[in-house]
This record gives structure tokens, sequence and C-alpha cells, in this order.
């Protein structure tokens, strides 16, 4: 993280005058812009990506959103959805036909893969690989692949993807490249500084921050935003209100802080989990490659707890008082959940049943490495 981006999440650099001197955006409340002639509007609606006509397009108010996040991705240009599937599923519906195939690497969030799923049923066929098979990824692509999507780290099991290698065979293959890059936000990683097409976004976790506000972003060149555009978000309506869009605006302000002190709690609260008898095991990035002395991260991480069946991994889960049960992550409250169990339909291959998902908050390292140790104690 440097203070370019700390600049960036303030709007250091934007100019006053655009907004009257107030310190904050306004919320343009507004459902449409009204023009002065018939041909200024007709002009405008040619250019509805650029041009103000209606907030289902674009919005004053999320369009200063969407300009401090392409600029801490150091991307061309950005836009906001309703929320990260949404986003996620313009992209897909954008950029994929009939007859295409997608490549998804290393654990994808679930819902992903279900949207995915049900892609199926309109002639857009998927593969999805993991564990190994990560590394080894280009044996999977075929002819008809037009898409590799991936997220790094992967859901659930936090593994890092090849990044620069997946860029690298997507230009050599003539194939667009997409990742999710909600866990480690602009701040931690740019994947388009890497050669990544695509960057999406969950802005309801880390950059909200407060889990007051859903949204998601979508981060790419002119060409391939203007396609998704027109395409994915106009037709099925993803729009993100303005109120939303200065929830976000808000949470950029403060991100920087909090993201380095989820990472200094988060990375204590594994290391004390690293050690308990009752974890089998811990996985979080930064206890997997500690080598990577300049390799930064959120507060986002599970464990595999040692159990002899899923009630009593829930009751080691009811235990815990500082941790809320509940999903989604990245606010100011440490969540918990147990990974998978209620529906083992949805469980990748080699994910245990006994796996916790945790969301380290603010509350503080040692009152939460209490809290669980409390929780685990007992049996």
């Amino acid at each position: 993280m440097d203070e370019e981006d700390i600049q960036i999440c303030l709007g250091s650099h934007e100019p006053l005058e655009s907004r009257d001197g107030a310190v904050l955006p306004p919320v343009s409340q507004a459902s449409f812009f009204r023009k002065r002639s018939a041909k200024e509007l007709f002009e405008a609606l040619q250019d509805e990506d650029r041009e103000f006509v209606y907030s289902r397009g674009t919005n004053p108010t999320v369009r200063v959103l969407e300009t401090r996040l392409a600029a801490l991705e150091r991307g061309e240009a950005c836009k906001c959805f309703a929320s990260g599937m949404a986003a996620i599923s313009s992209v897909l519906a954008s950029l994929l036909s009939s007859g295409d195939h997608v490549l998804f690497i290393n654990n994808i969030y679930g819902p992903t893969l279900q949207l995915a799923s049900m892609l199926e049923d309109f002639g857009i066929r998927h593969t999805a690989i993991q564990g190994e098979d990560v590394t080894d990824f280009e044996k999977f692509i075929e002819p008809e692949t037009k898409l590799i999507y991936f997220e790094s780290p992967g859901s659930m099991t936090f593994r890092l993807a090849p990044v620069s290698e997946i860029a690298r065979v997507g230009k050599k293959r003539g194939i667009l490249t997409c990742i999710d890059n909600t866990v480690c936000t602009p701040l931690f990683q740019k994947p388009l500084t890497m050669g990544i097409d695509i960057s999406v976004h969950s802005l309801t976790k880390y950059v909200g921050g407060h889990s007051d506000a859903v949204g998601g972003a979508v981060i790419a060149s002119c060409e391939i935003l203007k396609k998704i555009f027109y395409r994915g978000y106009m037709l099925l309506g993803g729009a993100l209100a303005p109120q939303n869009a200065w929830l976000f605006l808000r949470g950029l302000m403060t991100m920087p802080n909090r993201v380095l002190q989820h990472q200094k709690d988060a990375l204590e609260v594994a290391e004390y989990l690293e050690t308990h008898p009752r974890v089998v095991e811990v996985l979080h990035p930064l206890l997997f490659y500690k080598e990577e002395t300049d390799f930064g991260y959120t507060g986002l991480f599970s464990a595999v707890i040692d159990v002899d069946s899923f009630e009593e991994l829930c009751a080691v889960v009811d235990r815990l008082e500082l941790f809320g049960k509940a999903v989604s992550w990245g606010g100011a409250e440490s969540l918990v959940i147990p990974a998978f169990g209620f529906d083992d339909r949805h469980r990748p291959p080699g994910i245990p049943e006994n796996l916790v998902r945790f969301s380290i908050g603010l509350e503080g390292a040692s009152a939460l490495i209490k809290d669980l140790s409390n929780a685990l104690e007992k049996r």
C-alpha cells in the first residue's frame, strides 16, 4: 500500500469546484437528468455510458466512486453494480455466448459456480479446477474457451493462484481473464497491472467496511467495459443506488487504516489457532507464504477444527461470544460460519466438513483469542 492509494481513497486530488467545496461528494438522488433541448437529449442517449441521462445508466455520485475505484486498480474505467453477483453476472452475460467455454480456476465463490451451472442451460459450458490442477491449468483450456475466471486467494482455502501466469497464457491464447479481487482489495493486489483484463469486486466487504450497503464493481479497459455496460449492465438492470455509492465513498476514506488493522489482528489470531491442539490446520495466505515479505492481506481465513461431528463443530461455533454467526465479511464486527454441512451439494471436493471461516473484525486480537480459547477448551 502506498501513499498514492491513500490519497485516491480520500479523493485528495479531486477538484473542489466539482462539488462546490463540499468535503464529501453530494448524493445525487435523481432518477433522471433533464437536457436543454431534444437534440441534446438524443445526443446524450447515444453516449449513455458517459452522459447523465437516467440513473440506471450513469449517476454523478456513482461516477465519483467509479473514478476512485478505477484509479485504485490502475484501470481505465469502472462500472458499479447493485451487488457483487450483479457485477459477476454482467461480466459473464456480456462476454460469453452459446457454444463458448469458461474455465474457473481455484476455489470459486459458490453462487458464481451456481450461475455457471445456470448458464449451461444457454449453451455456455464451464470447467472448474482447484488444488494441484491450478498450477497446471493450461491443459484444461479448450478451443472454445473465451474466458478464464479465477479468485486469488480462493474461497475457503485461501490458496493463491498464479496470477501473472494466467495473464500470460490468456494473452498468448487470445482468452480474456477475470479475477475476483474482493478479498485482497486493490490496496494489496492490483491484477490489472499484472496483465489481467478484468477485476471484479463485492464492494459490500472491505470497501464499504460497515456492513450497511451492498454493491459490486467491474474494472477493465474502456473497450471491455463499454461492451459490459451496453449488454449485461443496462439490460440486466443491476444499477447501484446513489445512497449506497455515497456509503462506499465514505468507506473508502478509512479503508487503508481498517485493512491494516484487519491484517494485523487476523494474523495474530491465525498464529494462535495454529498452535492450538484442537486445530488441525489454519488456512491463511500469510502463513502459507511466509517468504513473501511484501505480500499484504486482509482479515479472512479458515481453520479445520478437530471434532467428531458437524453438530460438535456447530457447538464450538455457538460458544463464541464475540463472533457473530452470519454470512458475509469485511465489516468492523468479527464473524464465523461453518463453511459447509447444512448443504453438502455445494461443498467442493477436498474441502473438509469441519472447516470454519473467520472474518476478523476490529474488537482486538487479544479479546478474540480469549473468546476462541474458551470455545475450544470445552468439549
